[in-house]
């Protein structure tokens, strides 16, 4: 297990330095600034863009005929399909942990306000790229890594569907409260993980059934 996550992390070296680079340079500037929006869009920018590199393993296997390879291991399919997921994992934590730490230090030597949306908005981002991630993987394995970035746009297109669908319904049932934008940031990411899991378990039966 250990070594298919090694392998896939190693398979999109240059594309994730590249991603923490964009995303540093990116941020950095947008807190200087002190605009309220432009906090926001920083706190979520690593958050679109370090995990997609974990779709890119998908792609990076199929060319490199290491998919084939791979099944020819003595290890069950669905430790394959877990060393895909723990991948994408390691990679929103990476997110997760870049973004905080440039604005703790932010809120450190700029101000102490610049963490005041922090974790509301990184819930909500974390829990698209959950979203995009329940569906990236299972109908990669179905429809083929030539659909694949058609895939990853659809995916992304189906995550801000279901955030905006998820804030409709708290507007409805539960309305302007004290406290609801955290409620739906939690909701929404607790709804997120929900999908990646089922997701978990739909990948494995679809890859057991797929023949290379």
């Amino acid at each position: 297990m250990k070594g298919l996550i090694l392998n896939n992390l190693y398979s999109i070296d240059k594309s994730v330095k590249f991603s923490l680079l964009i995303s540093t340079a990116a941020i950095i500037p947008l807190i200087i600034s002190g605009n309220p929006t432009a906090l926001k869009i920083a706190v979520l920018l690593p958050f679109l863009i370090i995990p997609m590199n974990a779709f890119e393993v998908l792609k990076q296997d199929s060319m490199s005929s290491w998919n084939k390879f791979e099944i020819t291991l003595p290890l069950k399919k669905s430790k394959i399909i877990q060393s895909k997921f723990i991948t994408f994992l390691l990679l929103l934590f990476t997110s997760l942990l870049l973004t905080f730490a440039l604005f703790y230090c932010a809120s450190i030597f700029i101000s102490p306000t610049v963490m005041d949306d922090f974790f509301n908005i990184g819930l909500r981002g974390m829990g698209l790229m959950f979203c995009a991630a329940s569906l990236v993987y299972p109908l990669t394995y179905i429809f083929g890594i030539e659909k694949s970035d058609m895939i990853t746009m659809g995916s992304m297109g189906f995550s801000f569907v279901m955030f905006f669908f998820i804030s409709f319904l708290m507007k409805v049932f539960i309305g302007e409260m004290k406290g609801v934008e955290e409620i739906f940031s939690l909701s929404f990411l607790l709804v997120s993980i929900f999908l990646f899991i089922l997701s978990y378990a739909t990948s494995v039966i679809i890859y057991r059934k797929k023949e290379f």
